[in-house]
């Protein structure tokens, strides 16, 4: 059996309404930043399965389509660095990354448990982001013989999701106004943005 939102709202100290609400994004709640990430923190470290919420982690803010070189380490549980490598993140969200033309020195994904670091030096306004992700889908691209990986942001902290946040809404922002204005492309640092 799965764990229960009240085993959680018990390890933290909290009514299970209040974790309820955090889980479930319900936008009339109010709770602080805070304390919604250490909600969706231990309900990750305690093994919660997320598809039982009524708004599971579909994509609230959407994603932007960026096509950025970004740097890329396979870091395996105990710290070690397994390997290195760039890929192209071909969008990024609040909730994770699609990469696409993953090249790694190795050309290999490990069998143990492993997270990817992943860095944006293309894209000024995420620089300073090391994202730690999970790679949750394994996908064939256009491109014989070139996977892309779904990735889920994971441990980003507060900050890390209000600049991924902000770049989205400013990309989609950016490719509202070309429309209006009749250009239809933007181009730019990165490439094409698209809001999916």
């Amino acid at each position: 059996m799965g764990v229960s939102q009240q085993a959680i709202a018990d390890s933290l100290g909290l009514s299970r309404t209040t974790v309820t609400k955090i889980l479930n994004r319900d936008p009339k709640y109010s709770a602080s930043e805070a304390t919604r990430e250490l909600v969706f923190r231990t309900a990750e470290k305690m093994g919660y399965d997320f598809t039982t919420i009524r708004r599971p982690f579909k994509r609230e803010y959407g994603r932007t389509e960026v096509n950025a070189p970004c740097q890329i380490e396979v870091v395996l549980e105990a710290g070690e660095v397994f390997d290195k490598g760039e890929a192209i993140a071909r969008n990024i969200g609040v909730g994770g990354a699609l990469l696409g033309n993953v090249n790694l020195n190795r050309g290999v994904l490990p069998l143990r448990n492993f997270i990817l670091r992943i860095r944006f030096p293309a894209l000024p306004a995420l620089a300073n982001l090391v994202g730690e992700c999970q790679v949750v889908r394994l996908a064939d691209s256009t491109e014989a013989g070139n996977p892309e990986l779904g990735v889920k942001f994971i441990n980003a902290s507060v900050s890390d999701r209000k600049a991924l946040k902000d770049f989205v809404d400013q990309q989609a922002a950016t490719k509202d106004a070309a429309a209006r204005a009749g250009t239809g492309s933007l181009g730019g640092a990165g490439g094409s943005y698209t809001q999916r």
